[in-house]
């Protein structure tokens, strides 16, 4: 006869065969690890131009037709930055005037006005910002 501990064991042991009846044993899709901080509102937004930006080259190499061609106007004196030293003088200034670019761009999509968008993105991160210029420097026409 089993004693109490015996049918104990038994029991849980029958508990967790049963507990994986009908589970699927295939692996699980490996995910990337968090990012350890949590982006800022502007860099969720400069992330967005980029991409948009990203697609309108890729739209003019394809058609050379900038017809209908948008940017989102984002309002960037009202996003919290990543930290407080991108703040610096002259960033409300360098706001309104990438604001105006982008209300050109959508007032008369073109290869110019498209240029004016990232020299404007060029000029503030040069004095604010500076670790994306790589990145902004791939948006310019003639790179392409």
């Amino acid at each position: 006869m089993l004693n109490c501990i015996q049918t104990k064991w038994i029991i849980v042991a029958l508990a967790l065969v049963f507990s994986h009846c009908g589970q699927q044993l295939e692996p699980q899709a490996k995910l990337a690890k968090m990012q350890p901080n949590v982006s800022s509102e502007l860099a969720v937004a400069m992330r967005a131009m980029d991409g948009e930006l990203v697609s309108l080259i890729a739209r003019h190499a394809r058609e050379d037709d900038w017809g209908g061609a948008a940017l989102t106007q984002f309002d960037l004196t009202h996003l919290m930055p990543t930290d407080s030293s991108m703040l610096v003088d002259g960033y409300s200034a360098f706001s309104i005037a990438f604001s105006k670019q982008i209300d050109a761009f959508n007032a008369a999509p073109s290869a110019d006005t498209y240029s004016g968008v990232v020299s404007g993105c060029l000029s503030c991160h040069m004095h604010a910002c500076p670790g994306p210029l790589a990145r902004i420097n791939k948006r310019r026409l003639n790179e392409h």
